[in-house]
């Protein structure tokens, strides 16, 4: 999953916390809000990880266009 969803599941778990009346219900949602943050931040290190690959392997560089055509 990419992070930017990751990171908006966490904020709406967040959201609905702060509506909980019960205790263990606020704490549960809370969690999950924490659990997708982290999952999200892992996922973006893995994508910033593999673009920096591509590019250092020759992928993504735009070449110029051959003068003598």
């Amino acid at each position: 999953m990419h992070p930017n969803f990751l990171r908006e599941e966490a904020a709406r778990f967040r959201g609905m916390a702060e509506t909980q009346e019960r205790e263990a219900s606020k704490q549960r949602l809370l969690k999950m809000a924490a659990d997708y943050e982290a999952k999200a931040d892992a996922r973006g290190s893995e994508l910033a990880a593999s673009k920096s690959a591509e590019v250092a392997g020759g992928k993504g560089i735009a070449k110029e266009p051959d003068a003598s055509a």
